[in-house]
């Protein structure tokens, strides 16, 4: 399986990041770009699909490193308001970020899960609101623009390219063609401004 798991099937290995250590660190840069004396502070996990699983892992391992980071100050974690249902498309992610801006004057960061994160930004600006954190999953061509231009803290990455390799590598050894490729999660990048791959 590439990109998503899918465990209980017959797949010969699965190829991707492990998406609960994705969200787990996603989940440690928000709650440490916001800092001490920002306990008050929401974060918005934006998903395209609550049922996605590998969207669900990333949301799970973000809540549970906001839970553990929280514990270990001996402090309440960091409150999260969802928005789901939005296909990653931008009107539709403008629209409910929007909304939920309106309803939570709390929100002051961003971890988008599924994409729209365009949209999320022109949310935040006509909300007249800053997002002072904002970390998003891949480096396309619109994540690479928001993240020159600052509206991106940080982006978390990993090589496709990396990945196809392995994958077909993976497929020879179990036809008998190759040996000596192992499995296991692709590394996970924090990309910033100044270190985007080429």
């Amino acid at each position: 399986t590439y990109v998503s798991d899918i465990p209980t099937s017959a797949r010969v290995a699965y190829v991707g990041i492990d998406d609960r250590a994705a969200g787990a660190t996603a989940g440690y840069l928000v709650d440490r770009w916001f800092g001490r004396g920002d306990e008050d502070a929401a974060v918005l996990v934006t998903l395209s699909h609550d049922s996605f699983r590998a969207e669900g892992e990333r949301e799970a391992g973000f809540r549970r490193a906001l839970r553990d980071l929280a514990a270990a100050e001996h402090r309440p974690p960091r409150r999260v308001v969802d928005i789901a249902q939005s296909s990653g498309l931008d009107e539709t992610v403008e629209d409910l970020v929007t909304q939920a801006l309106r309803r939570d004057p709390a929100v002051a960061g961003v971890y988008s899960i599924g994409g729209g994160n365009a949209a999320t930004v022109r949310a935040f600006a006509r909300s007249g609101r800053p997002c002072r954190v904002f970390v998003a999953h891949d480096l396309d061509t619109d994540n690479r623009r928001l993240l020159a231009e600052g509206a991106l803290s940080a982006v978390l990455h990993h090589d496709l390219r990396a990945d196809v390799h392995r994958a077909c590598r993976l497929l020879m050894q179990a036809a008998g063609a190759v040996t000596g490729v192992r499995t296991g999660s692709s590394p996970v990048h924090v990309v910033t401004p100044y270190n985007v791959p080429v």
